[in-house]
């Protein structure tokens, strides 16, 4: 009762009469003035609903919630599920108990009310090649509202955010953190009302009459997953822990291949000799799987032509992919291929014989992306026809790893009349667990134009995320950093790319793309053929870096560094028995100050002592720039992990685009 007392709210002039809670389900009919968790009709009829609480179920690790309005005929029950590492899951199931057809036009998977001193929210934005990038704004008056109807993830609204108390950072504040596990297109409010009151809510996105309910029909939305904590990181391990537990594949716990992907060694000029050089420059550089990526399949000469004919092209492989494979093999590697299932080119056999297959909406033209159009994959023959081709060929080959991709956003997708993007999501799904099941050794990657389709709905089926196109290493550095909000090291495929980025135009040394692409699944992008020998030796020395540390990076703890100087960025991976840990700094470009101040390990045990080793081997590029370094950098310091924490290490001076590794490793 005294507790009822002291929540009572205030009765404003000019509105209800009577005062409205903030529910988990907010309903237009209860006069709140936040967005509705449910807004639909029948044929334009009964477009207000009164959900009343008629059950709640308890148990030790989840809460059942059922609602039902017998004058609109439909039931909802939400499901809250607790995890021990603190995260939950919120799904919501809506049931059509009439006799006539629903149409949904909203459906929020999560209703969230926020703590009253949540004042601040974090958004991940981006483009091509930039994805992943962190924007902060206030909880003000005027709804943030984040809204992506490109019928994937996205790269530029991923479904995930956190809020905060005002200045909330990685180490400090009270924080929530939440994300939409869904592939497909999707939407998120987060609003303060009125009255000061404050909520979060996500779910899908509906085009109009997509989704309807028949009689007895019901839908699940997908899950939203939510962890509340102090300082970012800690609600980002809470993340981590539940994704290696709950979500992805067991093979993601296992110490995690070099691979070399002949993308941008190649591009389309695919030849069998070229082919084989690089394999063997690849295997002298430590790579442990071969990729070979698009260029490899029927016409496939350039990106006009060839998607959906998934054969191999005998003008370029006249015996078949048989001989690379094998030549892979005897390198002792593991073979990868590319494919892009659900898109097809125009000029196709696949398309000039089925023409039907592709989403599209009669009678207008479906414009073009990368020469490219959609597959409707919710129709069976097509999901038929891409298992079949893709299975004939892992089985043909035993291939170990599938670069899947998804390169064009979805415009008017339907099935000539209806929009289809609803489908196309589940099917993916399913189209993957099928291939899962079939092929239980085989290991799919998630890309799309990079990291369009990086999200907790896809990384059920994949473990393997690519998370940008861009293998510019300071890009990299922001993308990878705002990835793991959400998503652990070792599924982030983080690649050593050429000396220029391909994308940015950009030259930088070969010691910051290393110690880049450490930070997740170690790889090769770069054209090993044409690598000196220095280059060589150092690569070498990177790889054998990251092949002594992986076994226990893929259940480490990962801290986000606060910086007081704008662009230096650091970071760290600490093991789960904080025997070992790899702590990175880079400088994106000029520092505002000569010197960029103190980096402060996290996660350490403050009983354990600890040494710390310069893990780069760029210790003769730091001294150039100054008169004198730090003494730890080149000779090795014992302390506690106490003092380590507490007292921290000084950086050495670091010019634009350099980075440095420091390994700290218990007695």
């Amino acid at each position: 009762m005294a507790l009822a007392q002291v929540t009572d709210l205030p009765l404003p002039m000019a509105k209800l009469d009577t005062s409205v809670a903030l529910t988990l389900f907010p309903q237009a009919s209860t006069g709140i003035d936040c967005m509705p968790a449910l807004r639909g009709h029948r044929n334009g009829a009964g477009f207000a609903h009164s959900l009343r609480r008629t059950n709640v179920s308890v148990d030790d690790f989840s809460i059942q919630i059922e609602l039902e309005d017998d004058a609109a005929e439909l039931t909802v029950v939400l499901q809250i599920e607790t995890h021990d590492s603190g995260v939950l899951s919120v799904t919501t199931e809506l049931c059509n108990t009439g006799e006539s057809e629903f149409t949904v036009d909203h459906l929020a998977s999560a209703t969230l009310p926020l703590p009253p001193d949540h004042s601040q929210c974090l958004t991940l934005h981006g483009r091509w090649g930039l994805e992943f990038q962190t924007h902060r704004s206030d909880i003000g008056p005027v709804a943030l509202r984040l809204e992506n109807n490109r019928g994937r993830t996205s790269h530029e609204c991923y479904p995930g955010f956190v809020t905060g108390v005002q200045g909330f950072s990685e180490q400090f504040g009270a924080v929530q953190l939440a994300q939409l596990a869904w592939s497909g297109s999707h939407c998120t409010t987060i609003e303060q009302l009125s009255d000061g009151r404050r909520y979060m809510q996500t779910g899908i996105a509906v085009d109009p009459g997509e989704l309807t309910l028949a009689a007895g029909q019901s839908i699940t939305t997908p899950s939203v997953y939510v962890i509340r904590s102090h300082g970012i990181n800690r609600a980002s391990q809470a993340m981590h822990s539940y994704a290696r537990r709950q979500l992805l594949p067991p093979w993601t716990r296992t110490p995690r291949p070099v691979h070399a992907n002949s993308w941008e060694a190649l591009y389309f000029d695919h030849d069998l000799g070229k082919l084989y050089q690089l394999i063997d420059a690849a295997k002298a550089i430590g790579a442990e799987r071969f990729i070979l990526d698009d260029g490899w399949f029927k016409a496939r000469r350039s990106d006009n032509a060839g998607l959906g004919d998934w054969t191999v092209d005998r003008a370029v492989y006249p015996d078949g992919l048989a001989p690379l494979v094998s030549y892979v093999r005897k390198a002792d590697m593991q073979f990868g291929l590319w494919f892009e299932p659900e898109m097809v080119n125009p000029d196709s056999d696949l398309y000039r014989n089925h023409p039907d297959w592709v989403l599209h909406l009669a009678p207008y033209e479906t414009p073009l992306a990368r020469n490219q159009l959609v597959l409707n994959l919710a129709l069976e023959e097509v999901f038929d026809y891409l298992l079949e081709h893709i299975s004939a060929l892992v089985a043909e080959h035993h291939i170990d790893y599938i670069k899947w991709d998804y390169n064009r956003d979805v415009v008017m997708g339907g099935d000539g009349k209806s929009s289809q993007l609803l489908k196309q999501v589940p099917a993916c799904y399913q189209l993957m667990a099928t291939l899962n099941e079939r092929f239980p050794e085989l290991e799919i990657e998630s890309c799309s134009s990079g990291g369009a389709r990086a999200d907790w709905g896809i990384l059920q089926h994949t473990g393997r995320v690519w998370t940008s196109d861009s293998i510019d290493a300071i890009d990299r550095a922001q993308i990878q950093r705002g990835y793991s909000l959400f998503t652990p090291p070792e599924i982030m495929g983080a690649h050593v790319g050429h000396a220029v980025a391909h994308l940015t135009g950009r030259e930088i040394n070969i010691h910051t793309r290393a110690i880049i692409a450490l930070q997740g699944q170690f790889g090769y992008e770069v054209d090993a053929r044409h690598l000196s020998q220095s280059e060589i030796l150092t690569l070498n020395y990177y790889v054998k870096l990251y092949k002594r540390h992986r076994e226990w990076i893929c259940e480490s703890t990962s801290w986000r560094l606060d910086s007081p100087v704008r662009h230096l960025v650091c970071s760290g991976l600490v093991s789960e028995d904080k025997q070992q840990s790899l702590w990175f700094a880079v400088a994106e470009s000029s520092l505002s100050t000569t010197a960029p101040g103190v980096l402060y390990p996290c996660g350490l045990n403050v009983n354990m002592q600890y040494t710390v080793t310069l893990a780069s081997e760029n210790f003769d590029q730091l001294a150039h720039f100054s008169k004198h370094i730090p003494q730890w950098l080149s000779h090795p310091v014992t302390l506690s992990g106490h003092l380590l924490m507490s007292v921290g290490l000084t950086l050495p001076i670091l010019p634009a685009q350099c980075a440095i590794l420091l390994e700290i490793t218990a007695v």
